[in-house]
């Protein structure tokens, strides 16, 4: 077995139990959303929403110190005693520059409470709760802040599989503890106490698991480097430009729509949506687990290397968006109408839209996710900032003019003006990917070639569903059906090669592969 591919298989069986952890929690939450509309009408839910679009904000303003935490772990990553001593001083520099920010970050939020009731126009129920709720969940992400550079350590030393469960007993906390108060009439403080919960929960549980895992890390003054700082400082800024850039491309959409149409509006387009952003996240999560063995590829081994691992992974994640594309296009609407009602769906337009912005912004993070393990940052923050302010001003141009559909055309707009020719051009010049190792068989081939196998899919299923619209059973038979014609198809042709090296030898021979 070779060096790399031994070094990338903690990260690729880290990725697998990531994803299951990732499917099951976003099972859990799809049976639990209609509970929760159940207890909140529309606006209540659609302001809940925005809550959390606040605290996406808040979150960001670590200044990309998680981000290059995690960098310079990796770097650093060893078994000898320089590698255990820059484990020490990584990990109390952050610790430290982390309490400061995330003081700052709960200061900000409390000051920025108040003017929430009059910038969405909410009515006199809504207003009353919303300054505090705001101001208190302000200070669970100030607090939060703490735990990222610790838990960064467990992340890059391939801790994935413990983080996963971690993660995901704690996402199973907070649901079921926001349920339970919901039926008990809480309300919306419902949301902020299952946060508390699961802060308090999850403190612990990172220092219990690096107790054990790492009994011979240090945090103490003695360690403080403040040269490290500033450059954990001079590389995270940009990494928070972009943070803050992605933010806004892909998470300003709700509070346009509040801002402009209604929270009613806001309720109907996140559950029309949420399925094409959860897909869109669990094809996030393959990269941020392959990042620590990506940087130290990037780092290390060279040009050639780094090509076509880029190429391996590119692959991967082409194909897996175009097979997540129809099989969303196929089934959305009607998952939508058996979930939450046809009251909810935000219309076809709508969700093509919103699948194309899943791809478009799947594309643009792989570039830029190699960009930034080679340590280039900040011509990536510059476009993403040229994005984004682009993107603020055409959606909120068109959503004025198209409504809905007009906030997601505006997105797809400024992509096509920015990112989508500025990521493949820096990939060229600073990591030699040309255009053709981006464009061709990573993307166009997999691309064209799956989507004649989704077409038929998505013909044969809407043919079903004018059939059996109201039938759960007919769902799931042609939900299954639909993902195994489109996920054989895509093993077969593509991935069985890319993937082979990670596939252990009992179960080759049950997924066409031969024996070692």
């Amino acid at each position: 077995m070779s060096t790399s591919v031994a070094r990338a298989k903690p990260a690729f069986w880290g990725a697998v139990s990531s994803q299951l952890f990732t499917i099951v929690a976003m099972l859990v939450s799809i049976v639990s959303t209609p509970l929760m509309v159940r207890y909140l009408d529309k606006e209540e839910y659609g302001l809940s929403i925005l809550f959390f679009q606040i605290i996406g904000y808040l979150a960001l303003f670590d200044f990309g110190l998680s981000t290059a935490l995690i960098r310079q772990l990796s770097v650093h990553r060893g078994d000898d005693d320089h590698a255990r001593a820059m484990l020490n001083r990584i990990a109390t520099t952050g610790l430290y520059v982390s309490a400061a920010l995330g003081a700052g970050v709960a200061l900000i939020g409390f000051f920025f409470a108040p003017f929430v009731p009059g910038l969405f126009n909410l009515r006199p129920d809504l207003a009353g709760p919303a300054v505090p709720i705001v101001a208190t969940f302000s200070l669970l992400v100030g607090a939060q802040f703490l735990q990222r550079g610790l838990g960064g350590i467990l992340f890059t030393y391939h801790k994935q599989t413990q983080v996963g469960v971690t993660t995901f007993l704690l996402n199973m906390a907070g649901i079921l503890a926001t349920i339970f108060m919901l039926m008990n009439g809480v309300g919306l403080w419902s949301f902020v106490y299952a946060n508390i919960l699961q802060l308090l929960l999850s403190v612990g549980a990172i220092v219990w698991l690096l107790r054990r895992y790492f009994p011979q890390l240090r945090i103490a003054p003695r360690f403080f480097d403040r040269g490290l700082m500033r450059e954990l400082f001079g590389f995270g800024i940009f990494m928070f430009v972009s943070s803050l850039a992605t933010q806004v491309i892909l998470h300003t959409d709700r509070l346009v729509i509040g801002k402009i149409l209604s929270l009613s509006a806001v309720t109907v387009f996140s559950l029309t949506v949420r399925i094409p952003e959860v897909g869109m996240n669990l094809l996030a999560k393959v990269l941020e687990n392959v990042g620590p063995a990506t940087t130290e590829i990037v780092s290390h081994e060279g040009g050639e290397r780094t090509r076509l691992f880029f190429q391996r992974i590119m692959l991967i994640i082409v194909v897996a968006s175009v097979v997540a594309f129809w099989l969303m296009l196929a089934l959305n609407e009607w998952f939508v109408h058996l979930w939450v009602g046809p009251s909810f769906f935000a219309g076809p337009t709508v969700l093509m839209l919103a699948l194309g912005v899943m791809i478009q912004q799947t594309l643009n993070r792989t570039g830029t996710f190699f960009l930034h393990a080679k340590g280039i940052a900040r011509p990536v923050s510059i476009a993403a900032i040229v994005e984004a302010a682009l993107n603020i001003t055409l959606s909120v141009a068109l959503g004025y003019r198209l409504g809905m559909p007009g906030i997601l055309l505006g997105t797809l707009l400024a992509a096509l003006l920015t990112s989508v020719w500025y990521i493949p051009f820096l990939l060229r010049r600073h990591l030699h990917i040309s255009f053709a190792d981006y464009w061709g068989r990573p993307v166009l081939l997999p691309a064209l070639s799956l989507s004649v196998a989704g077409a038929a899919v998505w013909w044969g299923a809407a043919w079903v569903q004018a059939q059996f619209l109201n039938n759960w059973w007919a769902f799931f038979l042609v939900a299954t059906a639909a993902t195994l014609v489109l996920g054989s198809v895509a093993w077969l042709a593509f991935l069985r090669q890319a993937l082979a090296d990670y596939v252990p030898v009992r179960f080759r021979r049950y997924l066409w592969l031969p024996a070692v």
